[in-house]
This record gives structure tokens, sequence and C-alpha cells, in this order.
């Protein structure tokens, strides 16, 4: 057992990110207000000291490695007033809604913590009936999911961050692009109302706006997306819109036919060959296309692309 979490730590180093002071062999690991890469080698270094190495001690420096790597980053203060200091591209960058950042820069897969003590915990943006999901409907990519809701309706922070983007921007009306220390970027469309000014910090459940229907809308509804680096992750592959919780606390993000995708880091892929149809596919690994889609947080099926890489449990 010790070895598989030895084996842990060292990818975490070699795909991730962070931390600050050293720890003794009889301690747990803390959290710190300063992490670098050279004090999480000598973290990872002292774990082979320890009488005992503990899950907990795993997903916490996972935890550092994978904020340290999103932030391209050699060291990066963390405390709870850091949030304020959170930056992913250059000062001119940020005023664009989604600033270019090239594909091939990012790693073919890593790991990404949703929420834990360190990071706050996931809040529903809001609880209504989803009516539109991420996929392609003719011909282009929904690029997140629409959940019904009445103009003047709150709208909350899905996560702890600091707000990047607040303005009117054309088809999303009046939009909130908050950051997260994580990496991940959620955007909340159509409001009727902003709530937040752009630098502010924000906490999960805290207000951003209110509902409305506002730019390319048809009814009012809120547009929420969950993006990394700008691409486009399925918010259904992490979230449950029906219990209003995540439904995994660390996923595996992985490239997929010029898209990221996002899967539990158990899971098991397939990736698509020409001619394969979701009906293909299901019936390879006993599934009904029903339970395929929803393995893959799709409603309804769409055109699959050669290299496409789909969950199968």
């Amino acid at each position: 057992m010790r070895a598989t979490y030895i084996l842990v730590l060292l990818f975490a180093w070699t795909t991730a990110v962070s931390l600050g002071d050293p720890f003794s062999k009889n301690d747990s690991v803390k959290t710190y207000r300063f992490i670098s890469k050279n004090i999480l080698t000598r973290l990872i270094d002292s774990v082979f000291e320890k009488q005992e190495v503990t899950r907990g001690d795993v997903e916490l420096l996972n935890y550092y490695a994978t904020i340290l790597k999103n932030n391209n980053s050699d060291s990066v203060k963390l405390s709870d007033f850091n949030l304020s200091e959170l930056s992913f591209y250059s000062q001119s960058d940020e005023k664009i809604l989604f600033p270019p950042v090239s594909f091939d820069s990012l790693p073919s897969s890593f790991n990404l913590v949703l929420e834990n003590n360190f990071l706050g915990y996931y809040f529903s943006p809001f609880k209504g009936v989803i009516t539109s999901n991420y996929g392609f409907r003719e011909g282009r990519l929904h690029k997140g999911i629409d959940i019904d809701l009445e103009k003047g309706d709150k709208v909350s922070a899905a996560f702890d961050g600091k707000v990047r983007f607040a303005k009117l921007q054309g088809g999303f009306g009046n939009v909130v692009i908050l950051m997260h220390p994580n990496g991940l970027e959620t955007v909340y469309g159509h409001l009727s109302k902003i709530k937040v000014k752009e630098g502010d910090v924000v906490l999960s459940g805290q207000t951003i706006g209110l509902g409305g229907n506002t730019g390319h809308s048809y009814g009012s509804h809120l547009h929420f997306e969950l993006r990394y680096k700008g691409y486009p992750l399925n918010p259904a592959g992490f979230i449950s819109f029906t219990d209003h919780k995540l439904i995994h606390h660390t996923v595996v993000i992985k490239k997929s036919n010029h898209l990221l995708a996002a899967f539990p880091s158990n899971s098991s892929l397939h990736t698509v060959n020409r001619g394969e149809s979701w009906a293909l596919i299901a019936g390879k690994y006993g599934l009904s296309t029903k339970e395929l889609l929803a393995l893959n947080g799709l409603a309804k099926r769409y055109y699959l692309k050669p290299g496409q890489q789909l969950r199968i449990n």
C-alpha cells in the first residue's frame, strides 16, 4: 500500500504542482501560505521517512502540485486571502472574453482537483431544470449547459475565485467569468444584472448576478460553462445537476480530438475509430446507447469523430 502511495506522489510531481514549509517525518502534510517546486521536492523526499503515509497526505500533495502546474509557476502564494492575486493571463489578455491559448501548449493528460478543504467546495449556480446540454447541436458545439430560471433569480458562484470578466458581451449578454485556483474558469451568461466587478474575490455560493435573457437568448435561462485555459469542458462530466453536487472530487483531463474532456481517474476509455457509431461502441461493452451517453455526460447523440475518447465504465 505504501508503495502505491509513493507512486501516486511521484505521478503528482511529474504532472502537477505546489507547496510550502517541509513537514517532519511524524507530521501530516499541512497547509502553507507559499508553495514552490523546491519545497514540494523536499516534502516528497520526507515522505520516504514517514512511518505511515495517509490518503489525505497524498491528496494534499497532489492538490499542491496541481496548483503549481495550472498556474505555470515555480512558486504560488496560498492563503485564505490570495485569491486577489490570482491570474492566468497577461493583464491585456484578461480583458478578452476567452484569451487565445495554443492547444498544443496544453499537456495531453493531467489531474484536476475540484474541491477540498483548501480549494473550497462546490455550490450550485442555480437549482433549475436543464433545458439544453453540452454537445453538438445543428453542427455547432454548445459549450455549456442552459439552466431554466426566471428573470431576477439569484445566480451564485460555483467555486471560490476571482472575477476576471464582468460586462455585456455579444451573444453572452451580461456575462461573468470567474477564475479559480485549480486553473478552471466558470462562465455565467445571459444575466439581467451583474452584481460583481472585475477583480472582486468571491466565495462559492455568493451571488454574482441575477438571471435574465440578455444577448442571444430565447427565454430567461443561465448559460453555464466550465473552461480550462479557454477550452470548454462538459459540466455534466463533473457535476450532478439533479443532486446539485460534484460527482467526482478529482478528475483526469485529457485531450480528445481538439477538445478537452474530463474523466474519473479510474475510467476505462474507448478511442473512436472511423465509421463507429454510438450504438456500435455501446454494444462492444455491453451497454445501451443511453447508458454510454450518460457515462459521458450527454443526453443525446452527436456525430463522433475519429480519435475522440469516450468513457465506457
